[in-house]
C-alpha cells in the first residue's frame, strides 16, 4: 500500500489480485447473497483505495485497514436498506400502492426523454410540434403559420413522433428492464 501511496500501479494491481476475491465472497455473505452488488462493491471499495490512498497509516497493517472499510460499506448497505423498508412500510400504512408510485416514475421518465429529444430538434420543428399536441392547433392553421403545405405540416410532424416513440420504446424499455 505504501507504493500505491507514491503512484505505484503494479502494487495496486497486486493488492487487486490478492484481495478481489476475498472481499467479493465477504461482501456476497454480508450483503444478501447478491453477486452483483457483491461485485459493485468491490469495485467500489477499490475506487476509494485508488482516490484517497493518503488515508492508509503506514504504521498500520493492511489488511486489517482494508476489511474495516468493506465492514463500514456494508453497514451503510444495512442502514440504507433499513431506511428503504421504514420508507415503503410508512408508504403502506398512508395507503400508498408502490404501483402507482412506480409508474408516476416511470413517467417522469419519459417525460424527461421526451423533452430532451425534443430540445435537439431544430427550432421550427420543436415549435411545431410543441403547438400541435400541446397547444392543439389544427394542422390547417400551423400550415397558414409556418407557411408550408399541409401535407408537409403532416410530414414533419410523422416524422417527429416516429423519433419520440423510437426514443420512448427505447425508455421504456429500459425501465421495464430495471424493474424485472
Amino acid at each position: 500500500m505504501i507504493l500505491t501511496k507514491v503512484g505505484d500501479h503494479r502494487a495496486f494491481s497486486h493488492l487487486y489480485d490478492r484481495y478481489a476475491i476475498r472481499l467479493k465472497a465477504y461482501f456476497y455473505r454480508m450483503l444478501w447473497s447478491d453477486s452483483s452488488l457483491a461485485d459493485d462493491f468491490v469495485h467500489d471499495l477499490f475506487s476509494k483505495i485508488i482516490e484517497k490512498p493518503e488515508l492508509f497509516q503506514e504504521d498500520k497493517k493492511f489488511q486489517p485497514w482494508l476489511f474495516r472499510i468493506a465492514s463500514n460499506m456494508c453497514k451503510n448497505a444495512y442502514r440504507k436498506k433499513s431506511f428503504e423498508i421504514e420508507y415503503l412500510n410508512q408508504l403502506e400504512k398512508q395507503g400508498i400502492e408502490l404501483p402507482v408510485i412506480d409508474d408516476k416514475l416511470d413517467n417522469e421518465i419519459l417525460a424527461d426523454e421526451i423533452y430532451k429529444a425534443l430540445e435537439k430538434l431544430d427550432e421550427d420543428r420543436r415549435s411545431l410540434f410543441l403547438l400541435r399536441y400541446q397547444q392543439d392547433i389544427p394542422i390547417k392553421e400551423l400550415a397558414l403559420l409556418f407557411e408550408l403545405p399541409e401535407g408537409t405540416v403532416k410530414t414533419r410532424l410523422f416524422h417527429i413522433k416516429k423519433n419520440l416513440i423510437g426514443i420512448t420504446e427505447k425508455t421504456k424499455n429500459m425501465i421495464n428492464y430495471g424493474n424485472d
